[in-house]
């Protein structure tokens, strides 16, 4: 399938994308509590990659910048990525506008099997046991909702979406009563309920590479299928006549959608709409060819993230947690996406 698009949008979106991600990275990097200057933080990244043996930082500016600021910069830009990638991915193989992680219930199973590892006190024994748990219940939601949409081998997408949101609110009310269970050990619940806001405070290396690790296996997995996904764009029907194994493709694509879900949400708590508006403003620039829709989509949902919690952590006087903030601009948007659509909906 031949997709025409601008290759000078490509090329320009790119660029500044990368140069957006990269400044915003450099602003967490020497800002915060204690400001550092970009050359001191250049000493201390080399220093710790062993690339200048004669510089000696202070044991304070390792501690401010390799310990703390870098862990949690990065772990934003990936659990950004993440999330844009796997709304994209989805909306193409549904091809709804609205089908994103959050919309059809994998972020709110993700986040139940999470909090559950939490209250347990499985993540505190066995930490991989949080991923764990949240790509489980990623995957659990999405065969729930996918089951529930077939019929007779064809899946409605209405359905599809009005089950996720049946979903939402079950796993939603299961998730509050584990937080009432919660409430008599303090300590526990806080966790829990700040988990659940969306947070990126104290996120440290093994954050990063659990986040980095489901996310490059997803994007393996979605990239050996990224010209078959843009074959499912032209329906079922349309697929299987050019020789595409529609239920074979569709189900790997959904299983890294749900992997890259998971291993964000278990890192970051609930970070809403990153995977909703990321792949619609790239697809209004460069068309909707997956083969670069994808990729770009991931880089603006890091960039939007790491900036959104740049502005949280310096410029809110309170402890706003960034989920809280992109809820607050992914809402509008969603809401404006279903007015803009309502005329496909179907009427009594």
């Amino acid at each position: 399938m031949s997709i025409k698009q601008n290759p000078w949008s490509v090329v320009s979106l790119t660029l500044l994308l990368l140069s957006l991600l990269v400044g915003g990275m450099v602003i967490s990097l020497t800002n915060g509590s204690w400001a550092l200057t970009g050359g001191r933080v250049a000493e201390v990244l080399l220093a710790q990659c062993g690339v200048l043996f004669e510089v000696k930082p202070s044991l304070v500016e390792i501690a401010i910048v390799w310990d703390g600021r870098l862990p949690r910069v990065l772990t934003a830009a990936l659990v950004g990525f993440s999330l844009a990638v796997a709304g994209a991915v989805m909306q193409a193989i549904f091809k709804n506008p609205m089908a994103s992680p959050g919309v059809i219930g994998i972020s709110s199973g993700a986040a139940l099997g999470a909090v559950l590892a939490l209250y347990l006190g499985l993540a505190a024994v066995f930490p991989q046991a949080l991923p764990i748990m949240a790509i489980l219940g990623a995957l659990m939601t999405l065969i729930t909702v996918y089951l529930i949409a077939t019929s007779a081998g064809r899946t409605s997408i209405a359905t599809l979406l009005l089950a996720g949101i049946a979903l939402n609110l079950i796993l939603g009310a299961i998730t509050s009563f584990v937080i009432t269970l919660s409430t008599k050990e303090f300590d526990v619940g806080r966790v829990i309920v700040t988990w659940l806001m969306g947070d990126l405070n104290n996120r440290l290396w093994f954050h990063v590479q659990i986040v980095a690790v489901t996310a490059v296996t997803a994007l393996i997995l979605i990239f050996s299928f990224v010209r078959e996904l843009n074959v499912l764009m032209l329906g079922e029907e349309g697929a299987t006549n050019l020789g595409v194994d529609v239920g074979r493709v569709r189900n790997v694509l959904l299983l890294a959608a749900s992997i890259m879900t998971g291993g964000a949400i278990a890192v970051a708590g609930v970070i809403g709409f990153v995977g909703l508006v990321a792949p619609h403003m790239v697809r209004a620039v460069i068309g909707p060819d997956n083969r670069r829709l994808v990729p770009l989509a991931g880089l603006l949902g890091a960039v939007f993230l790491v900036y959104a919690d740049l502005f949280v952590r310096l410029y809110i006087p309170v402890d706003l947690k960034v989920g809280v903030l992109t809820s607050l601009l992914g809402g509008p948007f969603f809401i404006w996406q279903i007015i803009r659509y309502r005329n496909r909906f179907e009427y009594m």
